[in-house]
């Protein structure tokens, strides 16, 4: 695929939902409010203020370690972001889409086992030094290196530099579905950090990158990036962004009503009153990115039992348990967020969609040999069916999901308790398999069919109990021959019908063998005040994700 698209010209959408701790969510009541909450009525219209939440926001900006202050910026773990740039900005609001961003073309060859990429001119890094190929094939080299800070999986053979312009990558096998992979990292500079001696550690305190904006200051509780005026697109508007660290959900959706803060990624309950009806300036979006329901860890009993999870997903109802965040239901029975991947659903799955049959989630588990206790709940060799859903506890959008499922549950006899932990330790728990089950599935959204099912159950990435996950793909544990093999095979194929008809066969092994219970389809979660600068994306014209991001950003204007 070749493109020249403008760079400014259309948007992406990334969620890293709980990759980067950036999921705003919550459902606590707001303190009271003065004003319309048109956000920023002091000060010029030169700086946004984004609000977002840390559990400890320290100076580290090293774009491949979990937690760190980028975290604040919306930017996931290992992806480009406002500092440091990625070669493509990878579009899930209109897929397949993707914008030219350091890389300004890109082409596959020999039977797509090469990738060759074109590079932008007149970059330069933000100490002034000039950005070459050079430093995409010294960060790709790194991330070969140094497999921890490989958290996308970029997998290839080898990368070169055939000029300062160019980059090429070859692979061992056909690997077009992995573009995604490959072209959203970071990439960093090779003068600064080649002097590092170690990158896994490395705080970088003060990032250079090429990125439309760089650091000015930082404190505990906030820290202010200014507009590189030095850019090599047309430079930002804004001239500075200050990100606030709030510890959770009620912090930032105060901050949001009270015109404290102009723009966030956050979920906000009953937006449209809490929100949108106290100012005309006041907007809330959460477009469609994936497909969110409960995880299990398949290596643990009960949900280990095909026959548990098919009660679960029977007895559930899942209007209500997405319309305790706002969300909306899942339908089709093959896990794909709908209605955007219509066209990508097998002929003997369109239109077969998640139906509640409380009766026959009971017939389910009875025909399995389970029996009800005296308490109420299922049995079976004397162990009664209970396990327990691990989330963050600042999320309380995942806990208004959690106790809807515990009282659903329990009428169809099965025992759900409530884990919560914090933000920071959710990812080393599910990576490792020490979980029951979990919601709030900790990958980006997915840019293609064939990644939404790669992210969650590709067998070829299973790791053993206590063994961490690097990418935290199939947390689940899912092992499964024959999609194994569809998953080697799909690289293979070259053209869409045969890609396509692997992708049918996932489709039936998914609905098969329900790896995971899909409840809801989730949003990127977004809350912006157009009371000082215009120009974020809207239903209307969805050119990009609203949540803070370096597109948007270089696209708003000032009032």
């Amino acid at each position: 695929m070749t493109t020249s698209q403008s760079p400014i010209a259309s948007g992406i959408s990334r969620r890293g939902i709980l990759a980067s701790a950036l999921a705003g969510v919550g459902t606590l009541a707001l303190t009271a409010c003065q004003g319309s909450g048109s956000a920023g009525t002091t000060g010029a219209n030169d700086e946004l203020t984004i609000a977002g939440q840390s559990d400890n926001l320290t100076q580290v900006f090293n774009p491949f370690l979990p937690n760190t202050a980028q975290g604040l910026t919306y930017t996931s773990q290992g992806s480009g972001g406002f500092i440091y740039e990625p070669l493509v900005q990878i579009n899930t609001v209109d897929i397949g889409n993707d914008l030219p961003w350091l890389a300004k073309t890109w082409r596959w060859s020999d039977g797509n086992k090469t990738l060759t990429l074109d590079l932008q001119t007149g970059v330069k890094w933000t100490d002034g030094t000039a950005f070459s190929a050079d430093d995409v094939v010294f960060t790709f080299t790194l991330l070969k290196n140094y497999a921890a800070l490989n958290t996308l999986g970029a997998e290839f053979a080898k990368v070169s530099a055939p000029s300062a312009s160019q980059v090429v990558f070859t692979f061992a096998v056909p690997s077009q579905q992995f573009f995604t992979n490959i072209v959203s990292c970071p990439i960093v500079s090779k003068h600064i950090w080649s002097a590092v001696k170690d990158p896994t550690s490395y705080t970088d305190k003060n990032p250079v990158g090429t990125g439309p904006f760089k650091l000015s200051t930082f404190s505990a509780q906030s820290f202010v990036l200014v507009r590189n005026e030095d850019y090599w697109q047309p430079k930002a508007q804004i001239k500075s962004l200050r990100f606030v660290a709030y510890k959770d959900n009620a912090g930032m959706t105060n901050a949001l009503v009270q015109g404290q803060a102009d723009w966030a990624g956050s979920f906000i309950a009953n937006a449209d009153k809490t929100y949108v009806a106290r100012s005309s300036h006041n907007h809330y979006w959460a477009p469609i990115n994936g497909t969110d329901g409960l995880i299990p860890n398949l290596e643990r009993w009960p949900l280990s039992d095909l026959a548990v999870r098919r009660a679960i997903s029977l007895g559930v109802d899942r209007k209500q348990v997405a319309a305790a965040s706002n969300d909306v239901a899942a339908t089709s029975v093959t896990g794909l967020p709908m209605p955007a991947y219509t066209s990508s659903i097998a002929p003997q799955y369109k239109g077969l969609n998640f139906v509640q049959d409380v009766n026959k989630a009971h017939q389910t588990l009875t025909d399995a040999g389970y029996t009800k206790g005296s308490d109420g709940y299922y049995e079976k060799s004397g162990k009664r069916v209970e396990f327990s859903i691990s989330f963050p506890s600042s999320y309380t959008e995942i806990a208004a999901r959690a106790q809807v499922l515990v009282s659903q549950l329990k009428d169809i006899g099965i025992k759900l308790n409530v884990d919560t932990t914090t933000v920071n330790d959710i990812n080393p728990m599910t990576a490792k398999g020490d979980f029951d089950s979990t919601m709030g599935y900790p990958v980006n959204s997915a840019p293609r069919a064939f990644s939404y099912y790669n992210d969650t159950i590709n067998p070829n990435l299973y790791y053993p109990i206590g063994k961490a996950t690097p990418t935290w793909q199939n947390i689940e544990r899912f092992q499964n021959a024959e999609a194994a093999t569809l998953f080697d095979e799909y690289p293979k194929a070259t053209t869409d019908a045969q890609r396509q008809q692997i992708i049918d066969q996932l489709e039936t092994i998914f609905v098969e063998n329900l790896p995971w219970i899909p409840m809801f389809y989730w949003g990127s979660y977004s809350d912006y005040s157009t009371a000082k600068v215009t120009g974020f994306p809207t239903p209307q014209d969805p050119y990009f994700s609203p949540v803070p991001n370096p597109v948007v950003a270089l696209r708003l204007k000032p009032v």
